[in-house]
Formats: C-alpha cells, sequence, structure tokens
C-alpha cells in the first residue's frame, strides 16, 4: 500500500542537507486556481514547493507531495491518485503539490478533472514551456495562475550591497564568478564544472530525446552543441546547417528548426528576431541565440577571450531582460555595432 504521507515527510526530511540560498521569488498559494512552477529544471523548484510544503505540514494542514519522476507515479491514472490522497485525508481539502507534471501522460487532462472535482488546491511544477500561460493547452486556460523560475541572478547573490571600495570590490569578485559559473544552484555553491555538465545531460536526455522521441541522438547532439557554442552569435538556420554538413552531420534546415524549438521549450535556448516594424524581413532575418545561464556557456568556451567575455556580458543582459519579462529583441546598427533592445 502506498503511503503518501510517508512519502511526503522524506521529502520534506531531505530539506535540512540542502545549503539554501534566499531566493526573491516566493511561492504564492493565495490564488484559487491552480499554482504553476515552470522553469528549467534545477533552479531550485522542487526546494520552493518542500519548503511551502512543510510550512503547511507545520501549521497541521493536510498536505501531500507527489514527484512525477517517480517511477512509482508517472503512469497514475489522475482517479486512482485522488483515491490515495482521499485514504490518507478522507475529509476536507487537501493542499496536492505534484512536482516535475509534465512527465505526467496527459498531465493537462489530468489536472483539469482534479482541479474541477474542487477536492484539491493544487500546486504543480515543470520544466517544459507547455506549462506557461502563453503555451498551456486551452482547456487549463483560466484555471491556472504561473510563476516563472530562473537561475539566481547576481541581485539574489547580492541583496544588499553598499558603495564602498569593500562592497565594490565584492561585486567586482561576484560577477566574475557569475559570468563563469552561472546562476544553477548547485553549480554556483560548489564551483563544479561537473555539476553543470550533469544539468545539461539531463536537460539533453530527459527534458529532450526522451520527452520529444528524437531517433537520431548523434544528429541531435552535433545541432545543440553547434547551437549552445553560438549564444550571443547571430546565425540563419540554413548557416547551422551548411556548418553542420561541412562537420560530416546531413541535417535539413526543418529539422534544424525542430531541434532549436524543443530546447526553447525546455528552457535551454531562447532565439531572438531582429527588431523590424517589418514581420516578413523578421522573420528572414538572422536570429541571435541566448542561453538561460552563464555557466553553460562557460561549458563551451575555449579560453577566457574579449570576444567570450562580451557574448557572456550580452547573455547576461538578455536574462536580466527575460526575468522581468520583457519581450526583447536584437537591432543592427549601421556601424555593425548592436544591442539588445526594448520590451
Amino acid at each position: 500500500m502506498i503511503n503518501l504521507r510517508e512519502i511526503t515527510e522524506e521529502y520534506v526530511g531531505a530539506l535540512q542537507f540542502i545549503r539554501e540560498i534566499p531566493r526573491e521569488i516566493k511561492l504564492d498559494l493565495s490564488s484559487l486556481d491552480i499554482t504553476v512552477l515552470a522553469g528549467p529544471r534545477r533552479v531550485g523548484k522542487t526546494f520552493l514547493m518542500l519548503k511551502e510544503v512543510r510550512r503547511l505540514m507545520e501549521s497541521e494542514e493536510r498536505v501531500i507531495y507527489v514527484s512525477l519522476d517517480d517511477p512509482l507515479f508517472r503512469g497514475i491514472d489522475a482517479r486512482r491518485l485522488a483515491e490515495l490522497v482521499r485514504s490518507e485525508y478522507p475529509e476536507g481539502k487537501v493542499y496536492l503539490f505534484l512536482d516535475e507534471v509534465q512527465d505526467w501522460k496527459d498531465w493537462d487532462f489530468k489536472l483539469r478533472w482534479l482541479h474541477d472535482v474542487k477536492d484539491f488546491k493544487l500546486t504543480v511544477s515543470g520544466s517544459s514551456s507547455s506549462l506557461l500561460s502563453s503555451e498551456i493547452p486551452s482547456r487549463l486556460r483560466g484555471r491556472q495562475s504561473t510563476q516563472i523560475v530562473f537561475p539566481l541572478s547576481l541581485r539574489e547573490l547580492l541583496p544588499s550591497l553598499g558603495r564602498d571600495f569593500r562592497e565594490k570590490g565584492k561585486f567586482n569578485s561576484t560577477l566574475k564568478d557569475y559570468l563563469e559559473w552561472g546562476g544553477f544552484p548547485e553549480p554556483w555553491i560548489y564551483r563544479s564544472r561537473e555539476k553543470l555538465i550533469d544539468i545539461v545531460e539531463t536537460v539533453f536526455y530527459r527534458d529532450l530525446v526522451e520527452r520529444n522521441r528524437i531517433r537520431d541522438v548523434e544528429q541531435f547532439r552535433a545541432v545543440f552543441d553547434l547551437l549552445l557554442s553560438n549564444y550571443s552569435n547571430m546565425i540563419t538556420w540554413n548557416s547551422v546547417r551548411k556548418v553542420l554538413k561541412g562537420m560530416g552531420v546531413e541535417v535539413d534546415v526543418k529539422t534544424v528548426m525542430n531541434y532549436a524549438e524543443y530546447m526553447r521549450r525546455a528552457f535551454l535556448l531562447f532565439p531572438v528576431k531582429r527588431f523590424d516594424y517589418s514581420e516578413r524581413r523578421r522573420a528572414i532575418s538572422p536570429k541571435k541565440l541566448y542561453l538561460v545561464d552563464l555557466g553553460i556557456a562557460s561549458l563551451y568556451d575555449s579560453g577566457d577571450s574579449q570576444d567570450s567575455l562580451g557574448r557572456k556580458l550580452e547573455n547576461l543582459v538578455f536574462t536580466e531582460l527575460l526575468k522581468r519579462s520583457w519581450a526583447v529583441n536584437y537591432y543592427m546598427l549601421k556601424d555593425g555595432g548592436r544591442w539588445t533592445s526594448w520590451p
């Protein structure tokens, strides 16, 4: 017999072993709708959920946490899950937290059913952009309130900063580390290239290859590495195809576009269009590629050159605008200079 309360307590108990970096984002459960935490894998969505689970448990609320990464629950039916929850709490509204919900087959239908029976206050997380308000299936629109969690920002790592020489020196030191390690919590805490690689590989296999049923993994790996290594650069999908052909990898333009879209949906890569009043010219102009985190950029840098520093700083500006929910374009000046632009 599955004991959901016992499983929940085990997950909450593991919080004592995690080093916390305070985040600006706070989980808001005030809405009557489904609360959604979306964002890339390993940015701390689970930690935010479990902290809230612990708070509710300490307040003696009815609360259950389920990780849909767990093979025990990945294929469970919504009604069966509801029965298991009700076997733990026969009466009253239950706070139900569902982690990595995009791994749950037909998750949108199941969430709608769980929401509509009115027995549960649902909070879910996911590492797919399909959970964003702009992309969520129509059957869930109006039923969810979405918060996006990104890697740590410089402001979160330096929450209070004075203006004397000591504080400026601290900022310069932190900025240098941030440009190298980025804002994923574990790589930042441990200054670990191995943990960065582990994040990228987990996204590659779990969020991209498995989720999108990619058959030619070797071909996809070539496109994946080429796109990530060209962060802050202008590209066309046809130029990517030509470069890959020169490397001995045959791939058509449509497949390159599909692969880039998979990476965007996993919050890994963000193609940005050129600013232009003509939508046709925007569509045919080269794109600029930006990464969700500078630690990933460091994995693809061959050295500490001025070029890579400039590209990283540009990417840093982009991610800060992204966190502020700005719509970003790039603009090419007549002299060849460029900047990322306005909402």
